[in-house]
């Protein structure tokens, strides 16, 4: 009979020892580690934002950075294509003057003539190196600060202007020669017409592109970032200034009732 009382309460403190045990798994709170207040979770919320944000301005710097150095390598691109239309316009202006035999006085091109036909050729190219120039001008402004610069700022706009008009110039000077005489070129079957040559479509362009899609995607980034910060800092402040009528209620209560 001893014993089986003896089994009886182990039994019942063993029961009663998980019971708490899972009362206190259910409930942390009452082990003595008090849960975190809803002000508590938010600023820890807001503290993890901040890092968020920061990261992602330290990411789209190292990615400015990358544009930057891209945006000198387009520099080189255009002016390889400046020199390149050049090149073959001043060998058509050439031709004529070569053949003496075949060539009319009124086609032979000297002095400041040969100068204006190769300006008013290569103006597409021209037109390319200055826009790109003006792009590596803005996303090195934009690299000295922390955050990028707005597509508002006046390196972007001008280029943005420029950018339709050097399309127009190029795809009207693919249907014309330097000399004005496209379709001789054609009658030439053995090589290709020498606009083919000369005119490629400018890389500015194209770059361009990216460099406004990039900022677009950075700005929009940075704006996601910095409303789930300020969402984060209202709510707190709206907890601390219910906390703080809850606790004027409660001493405007107990001041009542010590008065009675």
């Amino acid at each position: 009979m001893a014993d089986n009382l003896r089994q009886r309460r182990g039994k019942k403190a063993a029961t009663t020892s998980s019971a708490s045990s899972s009362s206190e798994a259910n409930n942390p709170g009452a082990g003595g580690n008090p849960q975190p207040t809803p002000i508590e979770q938010l600023q820890g919320a807001q503290a993890k934002l901040v890092i968020s944000r920061d990261r992602t301005a330290d990411l789209h710097s190292a990615w400015r950075s990358q544009l930057f150095l891209l945006s000198l390598l387009i520099v080189v691109v255009t002016i390889h294509q400046l020199q390149s239309s050049i090149s073959s316009c001043i060998r058509e202006i050439k031709d004529p003057n070569n053949n003496e035999g075949g060539a009319k006085e009124s086609e032979v091109v000297t002095g400041a003539e040969a100068m204006k036909l190769i300006f008013g050729d290569s103006f597409c190219e021209i037109l390319g190196v200055f826009v790109s120039s003006l792009l590596a001008y803005f996303l090195a402004l934009s690299n000295t600060k922390k955050t990028a610069m707005g597509l508002d700022n006046w390196p972007y706009m001008v280029s943005s202007a420029l950018v339709p008009v050097c399309l127009g110039l190029y795809f009207n000077s693919k249907q014309l020669g330097c000399m004005g005489d496209g379709d001789d070129d054609l009658e030439n079957l053995d090589e290709p017409p020498a606009k083919d040559q000369r005119h490629q479509f400018p890389a500015v362009v194209i770059y361009h592109t990216i460099v406004t899609v990039a900022f677009w995607f950075m700005k929009s980034g940075m704006q996601h970032c910095e409303e789930h910060v300020k969402l984060v800092s209202d709510s707190i402040r709206d907890f601390e200034r219910m906390d703080k009528k809850m606790a004027l209620k409660k001493q405007l209560k107990s001041g009542g009732a010590k008065k009675k």
